[in-house]
């Protein structure tokens, strides 16, 4: 189960979980005033490209994220619960904390949520399916899902964690995926040892 049509990737907008350095999971955080004006930001740069689909996931941030980028282009939203962030269990609605690491690499599983290859198994199918419904389509969705592809696939660069609301285009070639920041974004490369997932 592979991709291979280019397609158009943007993670939410700033919460106040993002803001205050909690972990949300499936807790539904909202959109802080700054990821708010992340999201139209994202659908300014978006409005000239070629749009025929959204697919986002079924948390907020997520959702409203996309209906900002729908509006200019008169598209509706079509919801994947299967591309809702990892579910972190006892940990939710809490600060981040040192176990964050371990739980990315596959050694930590949450009590009551989901250990990283679960939610690998259940993001990337899910995204597939997504890609797979047509072309020119956008996902609007999580760090945490960005995260879980990179480990099927080679990303150029190797962006591991995606900022807040900069809309990328996804050109596969094989198991590479050539990323491409829009606008006047600079998406930052290499590994991050403590990733926080959104």
């Amino acid at each position: 189960m592979s991709i291979t049509t280019p397609f158009y990737f943007l993670r939410h907008g700033e919460t106040f979980y993002n803001r205050e350095g909690r972990i949300q999971g499936q807790s539904d955080a909202p959109l802080s005033p700054r990821g708010l004006e992340q999201a139209a930001e994202a659908a300014r740069v978006l409005a000239d490209e070629p749009l025929e689909r959204i697919v986002s996931s079924s948390l907020s941030r997520a959702y409203k994220t996309a209906e900002a980028v729908a509006a200019p282009h008169g598209l509706a939203i079509e919801q994947a619960p299967g591309l809702m962030e990892c579910h972190f269990g006892i940990h939710q609605d809490q600060p981040y904390q040192s176990w964050i690491p371990d739980h990315w690499a596959g050694r930590y599983k949450p009590e009551g949520g989901e250990d990283f290859w679960q939610f690998r198994d259940r993001v990337w199918p899910a995204l597939v399916e997504a890609v797979a419904g047509g072309p020119n389509t956008l996902v609007v969705a999580h760090g945490g899902v960005w995260f879980a592809a990179r480990t099927r696939v080679r990303m150029v660069p190797d962006v591991v964690d995606m900022p807040n609301a900069v809309p990328v285009l996804v050109v596969p070639d094989g198991d590479v995926w050539q990323v491409s920041a829009l606008g006047d974004a600079v998406l930052p490369e290499g590994s991050s040892f403590y990733h926080k997932p959104s």
